[in-house]
């Protein structure tokens, strides 16, 4: 007997009986491992070894029996495999792992990237009343298998009839069949377990992490180090090997690559294995990711590279003025794109090849329609907080704005561009559009609020340059921007979320950009609004074990952070900097220091997997800048360097010779997390110190504790605490001068 049934089958009286179930499908309704960008959420993720669902065979007395369905055993992936990944294929193949696959994988031809595998079951000899498959209610979709061949005998030859055909005689059988006296052997689930070893991390990695983090060669001065746990020292090795990728991949010409030379990747929905060589982004310099890593780079005291990219940038920028672009006969002034050196590759590729979603079309814009590229406006914004914080930190000098006017003037007058002319930018209400991930067809807060902080950054270097009437002109659109933000972001006392842009709210963190790291020292209105709105923001997060992973790890989980840090909502800002320690470290992959574009994480199970592009450049960043906020050297204002560490608990900081941005200052720290009410710190300062005046600010303390004692370079005090966020604080002056 051969008979081919269409899966479900059900028959319950003519019901049939066989030895074999040759079931043809082996594949899963969702071909990924993962939603785009990864997940924290286990319904939502696949894992090598996971079960996700049963073929059942019940038989006509009753009886029934069921085969589990297990990524790496009974089911695999398809569309990702057949990138032939790492370390299973490619020359990055590692010894044994395609053999250790290929042991357990018990669908014929999924490994060779067929689109239909066949698994054999031996089955019991009695009649068949049912055979269906049964998803895993707990994980999203369902295990795909069509039919199959019910055979009466082993059989030899073709079997035909069905939706793919099967060569019974085939070897991959005699070592591959299921057999229900033990339908998952421990042999398949131990090797499925050394697979998962290769590819993933774990909560019991972290316990064996190095005791203390040693750089491979001398650091460079300027050097950051957390310790205290291992998850600090992981800290460290992320900040170490993350910064030597961003200076090594920025080019003396500027160009900052958003993905570094022969980056491997982890695609954004993949299972495990990775590309390599995968160079996904390598010849781009996109605005939104090259602001961020300019603002990174500066903040890290590598201000030379900083400032090429900034230049790099502003040449750019100009692309459009300088090709002479209009649409519907009006000039196009110079912008910042989504690719900085690739203007028009949104307009004149993605949109008509990939279908991203456009308001320019040739029905409504004529011929010019793809000139104005493609609205990034939270790039244009960004870049534009980029040179502004590069030339403060430069010295604010009158000439650096001369020398760069033309640029620094075409970039603001964008803006004032879009609003005056509202038809072509589609800018309302005080709002800039924008047709990139941080807007998308919308008017959002991600966009806007750089944009409106770079015209107050621009204005003040105006002034310096006595370009009175532009900085007018300027500072004019911003508060008109402000009004617009105010009227048409929020929601009752916080920020409409819905459109933050990304994930989370972008306020906190971008007013960082432009104020320092004081929220005493922002616009307090928009404060509050961050903390009504904080609750909301961090729910989801602290749901799924503290972990940001729906959206990058720069996007979702770093902005998370910095929201917790700078909000001084320590609980949240200790258990989410533990999380990015965690995510970052995959110690048995290449580069276990780098961190990833994206992560999915099953918390309960505590297995972490990396998605995306490695050392992904916006999320490097913003990562990066969660370490300068726990660290607290705020941006020198006037004569007055705050220090302000916001330690996860149980970390202890070192800094050496760390640059002071705003200034020639350097400074060297020793401190600790707070330890029964008391706390101490050493500061020495080296450069120009005249009139230079620090503040001190100690803490996490306990809200119920109106007292601690605190220790400033040996000067004991007791000192009363103010509350911010969940804890308090107290703020101690010193004379730098005094702390050399």
């Amino acid at each position: 007997m051969n008979q081919w049934k269409n899966f479900p089958y059900r028959s319950e009286t003519d019901a049939v009986s066989g030895r074999y179930l040759y079931a043809v499908g082996g594949f899963h309704s969702h071909d990924n491992g993962c939603p785009g960008w990864g997940s924290s959420d286990p319904a939502r993720i696949r894992f090598i070894g996971d079960r996700m669902g049963d073929l059942v065979i019940r038989y006509a007395d009753g009886s029934q029996s069921r085969i589990p369905l297990v990524f790496g055993y009974t089911l695999w992936y398809h569309s990702i495999w057949m990138e032939r990944p790492a370390p299973f294929l490619s020359d990055e193949a590692v010894p044994g792992m395609a053999e250790l696959l290929q042991s357990v994988l018990s669908v014929e031809g999924a490994y060779e990237g067929k689109p239909l595998g066949v698994l054999r079951i031996e089955l019991e000899n009695k009649a068949i009343a049912e055979i269906y498959v049964e998803a895993n209610p707990e994980k999203e979709g369902t295990p795909l298998y069509c039919g199959g061949y019910l055979t009466d005998e082993e059989p030899a030859g073709i079997l035909r009839g069905g939706e793919r055909e099967a060569d019974a005689s085939d070897p991959f059988f005699a070592a591959h069949t299921v057999r229900l006296s033990d339908v998952y052997p421990d042999a398949c689930k131990e090797a499925l377990q050394k697979i998962c070893y290769a590819l993933h991390t774990f909560e019991a990695d972290f316990a064996e992490a190095p005791e203390r983090f040693e750089a491979p060669e001398e650091t460079r001065e300027g050097r950051l180090r957390f310790s205290g746990s291992r998850l600090a020292e992981i800290a460290s090795g992320v900040i170490y090997h993350n910064m030597r990728n961003l200076t090594a991949r920025t080019d003396e010409d500027g160009f900052i690559h958003t993905s570094y030379q022969d980056a491997p990747s982890w695609r954004y929905d993949g299972f495990g294995p990775y590309v390599p060589h995968a160079n996904s982004y390598t010849d781009a310099f996109y605005s939104r990711d090259g602001a961020r890593a300019i603002l990174t780079l500066n903040g890290f005291g590598d201000l030379a590279e900083a400032e090429h990219a900034c230049h790099f940038g502003n040449r750019w920028l100009m692309y459009y003025p300088e090709q002479k672009l209009t649409i519907k006969g009006v000039p196009i002034p110079g912008h910042f794109s989504v690719i900085i050196n690739k203007p028009l590759i949104y307009s004149t590729i993605l949109v008509p090849q990939a279908n991203w979603p456009t308001r320019y079309t040739k029905e409504e814009f004529g011929e010019g329609y793809q000139n104005l590229g493609n609205q990034e406006t939270d790039g244009h914004g960004l870049m534009m907080l980029a040179n502004y914080n590069v030339w403060k930190n430069l010295g604010s000098h009158k000439e650096w704005v001369l020398e760069n006017w033309r640029y620094l003037r075409e970039a603001a007058e964008w803006i004032l561009w879009c609003f005056d002319h509202p038809e072509l930018s589609f800018a309302q209400d005080g709002l800039l559009y924008g047709e990139t991930e941080a807007a998308m067809n919308d008017w959002t807060l991600y966009a806007n609020v750089p944009c409106y902080l770079g015209l107050l950054g621009y204005a003040e270097m105006a002034e310096a340059a006595q370009k009175t009437q532009d900085a007018e002109a300027w500072r004019a659109c911003a508060e008109s921007m402000r009004a617009g933000i105010e009227r048409r972001l929020t929601k009752e006392n916080g920020w409409d979320l819905k459109h933050c842009g990304f994930i989370h709210d972008p306020v906190p963190t971008m007013l960082s950009d432009f104020y320092g790291y004081d929220t005493a020292d922002m616009p307090s209105e928009w404060v509050l609004r961050s903390r009504a709105s904080y609750p909301e923001d961090i729910r989801y997060p602290a749901e799924h074990g503290f972990y940001g992973a729906s959206g990058g790890i720069g996007y979702d989980h770093s902005m998370i952070t910095q929201n917790a840090l700078l909000l001084d909502q320590m609980q949240d800002a200790s258990r989410l900097m533990e999380a990015l320690s965690k995510l970052s470290y995959s110690p048995r992959l290449p580069e276990p220091y780098l961190i990833p574009e994206g992560l999915s994480v099953d918390a309960g199970k505590g297995v972490l997997r990396r998605q995306g592009d490695l050392g992904n450049l916006v999320q490097l960043a913003e990562a990066m800048k969660c370490y300068l906020i726990t660290a607290g050297i705020s941006p020198l204002r006037g004569k007055t360097l705050k220090i302000m560490p916001r330690l996860p608990e149980g970390w202890k900081m070192e800094l050496q010779k760390f640059s002071v941005q705003n200034s020639d200052v350097q400074i060297s720290v020793k401190t600790a997390y707070p330890e029964n009410g008391r706390q101490s710190a050493s500061v020495v300062t080296e450069g120009d110190l005249a009139e230079l005046r620090i503040q001190f600010r100690f803490g996490p303390f306990p809200l119920a504790l109106e007292q601690a004692e605190v220790t400033l370079n040996d000067r004991t005090q007791k000192v009363d605490l103010f509350p911010s966020g969940d804890s308090k604080w107290a703020w101690v002056s010193a004379d730098a001068a005094g702390e050399r």
